[in-house]
């Protein structure tokens, strides 16, 4: 593995608005901000937009900044392309931007039936 991809996996670990949730610790279990997340993570009740798939983000990040009375959370597997649409937000100062790195196969662990208003996914 890359001496890059190492930094920028350690950097996301300081990112507040990033969630790395591994396979092996959620499978089973559903994680603790499902339900929750406009008023918890948020802070706010504007609905709740998914991109699955957001690769580096960067889609996430300009429809947080075109329409700011939603959340976005980008998903995505690979914390090294998440890590640019995390910096970037963080840089601007978005709030209603989170990202979760996980498999989406284990999406409903995260969020209850109703919860998220809309759904993207950008790639064929």
């Amino acid at each position: 593995m890359g001496k890059g991809k190492l930094i920028k996996f350690q950097e996301l670990e300081s990112f507040d608005h990033v969630i790395q949730a591994p396979y092996r610790n959620i499978k089973d279990t559903d994680f603790e901000l499902k339900g929750k997340w406009a008023t918890s993570f948020f802070k706010n009740n504007n609905p709740v937009v998914l991109e699955l798939g957001c690769g580096k983000g960067e889609y996430t990040v300009k429809l947080a900044e075109k329409f700011p009375e939603n959340n976005y959370i980008g998903v995505d597997i690979k914390g090294a392309r998440i890590w640019r649409g995390a910096k970037q937000s963080l840089e601007k100062g978005f709030k209603n931007v989170g990202f979760i790195r996980t498999n989406i196969e284990i999406i409903n662990r995260f969020f209850s039936v109703g919860e998220v208003d809309e759904i993207w996914l950008t790639f064929p």
